[in-house]
């Protein structure tokens, strides 16, 4: 198993963990950078420095900067929980575009470069939002189903398969600009200079020069001309390399391991340069077989039993049957749950859900506290939901809405009352 996915080769997957491990982490790094990036520094410079795109050095798109980052901000919330993705990931990643362009005339470095690729990954998310089954949009939508079919979801195996069309575009985006990275050097300077690896010496003696700061590793790699040569044609090659991979469907996961050494071997030698591009670069991981060795599995398997009757019901469990990747959890409805488990003297299933775990009930909230502890990764939660204050609101809010239900929520739903 590749611990990096060739997505171009096969971009479907058992599971769609992959898709929100990386719409989670790379919306919550954007809003960080762009949260804490100094966008009014650079209304002070009075001229562009970078001639091509001079155009944008204007001093109302300038002015603007400082604002547009809180829209940005308040986008890529909306966008990291997965609501209205489709508009809050393409607003966002064209509004840091632009913000991104006016701040290239000035400073042009690694991290707005780095930027612009987090940025073009958002909008792929964008584009292809219907793949994203772990959304608040995906949940939103379980309203077009009917019971029927909600009831068979939740029943059913973990035998189903996911697109992952963003994973796969953004991967030739990225091969392609490594490879650009990697041949631009080369048409833009001396051949002998860069195979001999004495640009990369000047660039650490520049960098020395430039920040008083003396790192010694970059030291060492100066007094070695033979590790400068091995560092330039080693990324050369793997640069150049990347996208062949892509294309020609085989494993990614040497080169990305390979770039992402690159990268270090950067922080470590000049400094905090292309940082994000190891983000970028780590979201194409195998993050679902992780998850898939932390969660239960069928040895720790639990019994849920709940209204078949109820709609709300069935579309607030529709997220943990997507978590569930190993079969862990039995769904059953009131009519076909086991008599051993739901014929027992306390359990009341017309009052509330129950959770069985070996041989004991749990119902009401605490049928959710269990659930939540069967998916190990929400542990936080299920401690958070045990402490006595939460527990005691949250004991409140399921009893609302447990008795409340026909009220303000659709319950006992027919799809053919609304044909």
């Amino acid at each position: 198993m590749s611990a990096f996915i060739n997505y171009f080769a096969d971009d479907s997957r058992s599971s769609p963990i992959n898709l929100a491990v990386a719409r989670v982490a790379l919306g919550t790094y954007l809003l960080w950078r762009v949260v804490f990036l100094d966008w009014g520094f650079y209304q002070e410079w009075p001229h562009a420095l970078n001639i091509g795109i001079d155009f944008l050095h204007q001093d109302l798109l300038l002015a603007l900067l400082p604002y547009q980052r809180w829209l940005v901000a308040g986008l890529l919330v909306s966008f990291i929980v997965g609501y209205k993705i489709k508009w809050s990931g393409g607003l966002a990643s064209l509004i840091l575009l632009e913000m991104l362009s006016v701040k290239a005339t000035v400073y042009l470095s690694g991290t707005v470069e780095s930027l612009f690729v987090c940025s073009y990954f958002v909008l792929f998310f964008a584009f292809f939002h219907n793949d994203d089954a772990m959304s608040a949009d995906a949940v939103i939508q379980t309203k077009e189903n009917s019971l029927e079919q909600l009831n068979r979801f939740l029943k059913e195996g973990s035998d189903r398969s996911y697109r992952m069309r963003p994973f796969k575009w953004m991967l030739v985006v990225v091969g392609l600009m490594y490879f650009g990275a990697a041949w631009g050097k080369l048409l833009n300077g001396s051949f002998d200079i860069y195979l001999s690896g004495a640009d990369l010496q000047r660039d650490i003696i520049y960098n020395q020069a430039a920040t008083g700061v003396s790192r010694p590793i970059g030291e060492f790699v100066v007094q070695h001309e033979l590790l400068a040569w091995l560092g330039f044609v080693g990324t050369a090659l793997v640069q150049s390399l990347f996208i062949v991979a892509v294309v020609l469907g085989v494993t990614v996961t040497p080169f990305v391991l390979g770039l992402i050494g690159f990268h270090v071997a950067v922080i470590l030698t000049l400094g905090l340069y292309f940082i994000d591009m190891i983000v970028v670069l780590s979201l194409f991981g195998a993050w679902d077989v992780a998850y898939r060795k932390l969660a239960a599995d069928q040895t720790n398997a639990v019994q849920l039993v709940y209204d078949e009757r109820c709609y709300f019901c069935a579309r607030s469990l529709y997220l943990f049957k997507h978590l569930d990747v190993n079969d862990s959890v039995q769904f059953y409805t009131q009519s076909d749950a086991p008599p051993e488990l739901v014929d027992r003297d306390g359990v009341d299933l017309e009052k509330e859900m129950y959770l069985f775990r070996d041989g004991e009930a749990h119902g009401g909230y605490d049928a959710f506290r269990h659930l939540f502890k069967q998916f190990r990764i929400f542990a936080p939660i299920t401690l958070l939901m045990a402490f006595p204050p939460v527990r005691m609101v949250g004991e409140r809010i399921y009893e609302y809405i447990a008795d409340n239900r026909d009220r303000h929520f659709v319950c006992s739903y027919d799809p053919d009352e609304t044909s």
